[in-house]
């Protein structure tokens, strides 16, 4: 699933999330880190556009996954937390190969709902920012 479509090993302090779903199982290992709200991926060939650069839409599927960061069953058929409401704003691109992180703020939760924010860098460099409104239902 990266460079040379292998699965890539979990970054240290991170371990894999499972979304469940096909569509989560065709985007590739996403890794959720063990004591802080940060998710990871690897730009695979699967998240290339045809400039070969990661695609706004993968970039967008990832920016909807950070829910997991601060609830870890997330996406999980016990834990689902579909998206009400969700923005993003592209500032760079990413490569393939490169790491693509989220740090994801809380916002505020209530009983039914979180609010959240991110920052999303390749590599260390900004190349989004996104806010998503998800339902709890648990």
């Amino acid at each position: 699933m990266n460079q040379d479509n292998e699965k890539p090993a979990a970054p240290d302090g991170f371990v894999e999330h499972y979304f469940g779903g096909q569509f989560n199982s065709y985007f590739g290992p996403v890794f959720r880190h063990e004591r802080e709200p940060r998710l990871r991926f690897r730009v695979g060939l699967q998240h290339l556009n045809p400039a070969k650069t990661l695609h706004g839409g993968a970039l967008a599927t990832f920016a909807d996954m950070m829910v997991a960061a601060h609830y870890p069953g997330a996406g999980s058929a016990e834990m689902h937390c579909p998206t009400i409401n969700m923005s993003i704003d592209y500032v760079a691109t990413a490569k393939l190969g490169q790491w693509v992180e989220a740090q994801v703020t809380l916002v505020r939760k209530t009983s039914r709902m979180i609010f959240l924010s991110g920052l999303i860098q390749a590599d260390g460099e900004t190349i989004a920012r996104a806010s998503g409104i998800h339902r709890i239902y648990a």
